[in-house]
């Protein structure tokens, strides 16, 4: 039976012996080790504040409070943590000199169990299998190494495995796991944390177990071993009908792995069980559900536990039945994918395909009398990998043209997962890499654009790569992943270099109008409702206008400069007024001059037209003298601004795509646009927190442009759209887990001799 591994403390119910010393040389280890990862988290820690916050920049306001509570929890249970951890690594040791209890341990439980598990285990579960695998890479010999100079140590009394070595990064990872429980903190951020932990601690995993290797060697414990001696291969499990052939090797020459060897291929596995009828014992063949012979046309049955089933329903002993071995299936699907290479582009969408009917059809031509059974673990890929490409193909990020191309990978990643079960929790995976690259280069491109458009055709070009040459050679993957990557990262260093421009354009122009509207409002303020002599009214409307705005540009509202300006202002208006007493004739007598001069330099410093400023400051200088002499002068009337017209209707300031939009990041795609209209843009400035959010085409040409309010609104309406770039393989997955999961928790078995379970 599959298990799942959960993060819970074994319960008082196991019954162990007591804690015996463990071997002197194992004890220098474990004192070494505890010193070494204890510096290591505690330099973690110690970074953690800045790193977090370099991390926190390149998220949204929502997700940059995550890392702000991990850094504040990490500061405040920092003890508590590196305690924690030290303990938990210590009785890792401990455990590893103890005899396995014979009781099922806690950690383990049975599929009937794993709708119990919660959804945050499991994804800490995923979490730490992967980060542990990547550390594992740099130090696979180095660990087999230890695992046998403990064997030795132990006298051939422990087996030692990955699950129970004290230094697999598995170990060390869980520990901190354990120590970070008792702090408050969501999934995500308990994620961020446990990925900063591989950062610092787990990439020196290697270094560690080479000097545990280095302590036990010096020990006396194998001293000159070079070579790990080699285990015997596992052979493959799977039971198989009566007369059936043996299974062919896989496209590269070893048996598949099962779930057991493959923790989210077995979750995956045990899920899909319940739901296709297989998840318990196989009932005793001679009392099959009756099955009509019509059903069991062209039917491709599964084996489970040594007996055939179509739709769930076990077969008669007597029907014939031709197992199909991995090698089998994988030659079916070489046959497939070469009939898809004769198809023209776009005439096989894999929404629209059923893999399993085509081999059915395959079989049946055959004719050979017999119902073929695929082994469970294959049939299992085949559902899943046909779940992924329901969810790429329903997928509204992408256009459907390039859904089309992608759909046509259908076979040739079946054919990947079949030889790679880690092709499902491998991140890394070339195939997958490579499929969410070319997903993301065909977020970019535009329908408008048409399919002659470059980035089409390589998107093209690279899927016919795949089905006219992929028969089980993997380095196809990486060979168009280094190319397409190559095109990729130099278009975008272009269309980069063609944002800065067009941003620094944009911010250049929003910059000079906002420093216009500020001046304009600042003069409609000191202005309305007087009347003045035209002169002082063409002095500031014009020129001083022009100064104020260089001013504001240059200097800014809080500057010496903006203050000397503004007082000329008041001053200008001040001696336009007309004077009576003799207090304020005093006062422009002496003001006069000084007025001229500041008015001339002002002109001058922006270099105004020299014969404007001439005009300009004899004409002030007559009016003064008029004024002076107890004259009036004409005076044009300034009328008040007329109100403002009521704002129209946006969403309030703190809806959640306000705050959205505010904080768009630089370089985020849309869609805009319905069918043979919708067009994809990038974001190339986001100026002033969203007043003015200035897109482009992948061409790097403007093509459109919001104020926040606007965008806010048109998100709101549905008539924008943002467009998500990441990992297309990952999202399908997750969507599938969590869609059989939600199925699995839902599903209440049926009596077994009614056939009510359905294929996935």
């Amino acid at each position: 039976m599959s298990k799942v591994t959960r993060l819970t403390p074994k319960p008082a119910n196991v019954r162990t012996a007591p804690n015996a010393p463990l071997p002197r040389a194992l004890e220098k280890v474990r004192e070494r080790v505890l010193e070494r990862a204890g510096g290591l988290l505690s330099d973690m820690l110690d970074g953690a504040d800045d790193t977090l916050f370099n991390l926190s920049e390149k998220e949204t306001d929502s997700e940059r409070v995550r890392y702000f509570d991990a850094m504040r929890e990490l500061r405040i249970q920092r003890a508590g943590l590196e305690t924690g951890f030290r303990q938990a690594l210590s009785r890792h040791f401990q455990e590893a000199g103890q005899p396995r209890p014979d009781a099922i341990p806690a950690s383990e439980v049975d599929v009937e169990s794993l709708a119990l598990v919660q959804e945050e285990e499991l994804e800490t579960q995923v979490a730490l299998d992967n980060l542990a695998r990547r550390a594992r890479n740099g130090c696979e010999e180095s660990l087999r190494a230890f695992m046998h100079r403990l064997e030795y140590l132990f006298e051939g009394k422990r087996a030692f495995t990955e699950k129970n070595n004290p230094l697999d990064p598995r170990q060390l990872a869980a520990s901190f796991a354990g120590a970070l429980e008792r702090l408050p903190l969501d999934i995500r951020s308990r994620l961020i944390v446990l990925k900063l932990f591989e950062r610092v601690v787990l990439d020196e995993a290697g270094g560690l177990v080479e000097e545990a290797n280095g302590i036990l060697a010096d020990a006396g414990v194998l001293p000159t071993m070079t070579r790990v001696p080699v285990t015997p291969t596992r052979p493959h499990a799977g039971a198989r009908a009566g007369g059936a052939r043996p299974a062919s090797p896989t496209a590269h020459g070893e048996a598949p792995p099962d779930g057991a060897d493959n923790p989210m291929f077995g979750l995956l596995q045990e899920l899909l069980a319940t739901l296709n009828g297989l998840g318990g014992p196989a009932p005793a063949p001679a009392a099959p559900a009756p099955l009509d012979s019509r059903a069991l046309a062209g039917a491709l049955a599964v084996m489970h536990d040594g007996v055939a089933h179509v739709n769930g329903a076990p077969l008669a002993s007597g029907e014939p039945v031709q197992a199909l071995s991995s090698g089998d299936l994988f030659g079916l699907l070489n046959r497939l994918q070469r009939l898809e290479n004769a198809l023209e582009s776009g005439a096989s969408l894999a929404g629209e395909r059923s893999v399993r009917s085509e081999l059915s059809g395959l079989l049946e031509s055959e004719n050979d009398g017999a119902i073929h059974a695929l082994e469970r673990a294959d049939d299992d890929v085949i559902n899943l990998v046909s779940m992924l490409f329901d969810f790429i193909l329903d997928d509204e990020n992408l256009p459907s043209e390039i859904k089309a191309l992608i759909g046509r990978l259908q076979i040739p990643l079946l054919k990947v997962a079949i030889s790679d079960k880690t092709f499902f929790s491998n991140e890394r995976h070339d195939a997958r890499v490579l499929l969410n690259t070319l997903a993301r280069a065909g977020c970019q491109w535009d329908p408008q654009q048409g399919i002659a458009d470059e980035l089409y055709q390589r998107i093209h070009r690279a899927v016919h790569v795949v089905i006219d040459n992929y028969d089980d050679d993997a380095t196809l993957f990486r060979d168009l992943l280094d190319e397409f990557d190559g095109y990729f990262d130099e278009q975008r260093r272009r269309a980069e270099r063609v944002a800065e421009r067009v941003r620094e354009a944009e911010e250049g122009k929003a910059l000079g109008e906002q420093a216009s509207e500020a001046v304009s409002e600042y003069l409609r303020a000191r202005l309305a409702g007087r009347a003045l002599p035209d002169v002082t009214v063409r002095l500031l409307q014009q020129g001083w206008q022009q100064v104020l705005y260089l001013t504001w540009l240059r200097n800014g509202v809080n500057s010496e400069q903006w203050r000397r300006h503004t007082k000329v202002v008041d001053a200008l208006v001040w001696s336009a007024l007309a004077h009576e007493s003799r207090a304020d004739l005093e006062k422009l007598r002496d003001l006069s001059p000084k007025l001229l001069r500041a008015v001339r330099h002002g002109l001058e410093s922006i270099e105004y037209d020299g014969a404007e400023i001439e005009t300009l400051c004899d004409q002030l200088q007559r009016l003064h003298e008029t004024l002076l002499a107890g004259l009036d002068t004409e005076r044009v009337a300034l009328p008040a601004p007329p109100p403002a017209p009521p704002p129209a209707p946006t969403l309030p300031e703190d809806h959640e795509l306000m705050t959205l939009v505010r904080h768009l990041p630089v370089g985020q795609w849309l869609e805009t646009g319905e069918g043979e209209q919708a067009r994809r843009m990038r974001l190339a400035a986001n100026i002033r927190d969203g007043s003015k959010l200035v897109f482009i085409n992948r061409r790097g040409i403007k093509v459109e442009e919001f104020d926040g309010a606007g965008l806010a609104a048109a998100l709101h309406r549905g008539e924008v759209r943002l467009i998500q770039e990441g990992a297309l393989f990952d999202r399908a997955l997750e969507a599938v887990i969590g869609d059989l999961r939600r199925r699995h928790q839902g599903f209440k078995p049926q009596a077994t001799s009614k056939n009510t379970s359905r294929k996935v």
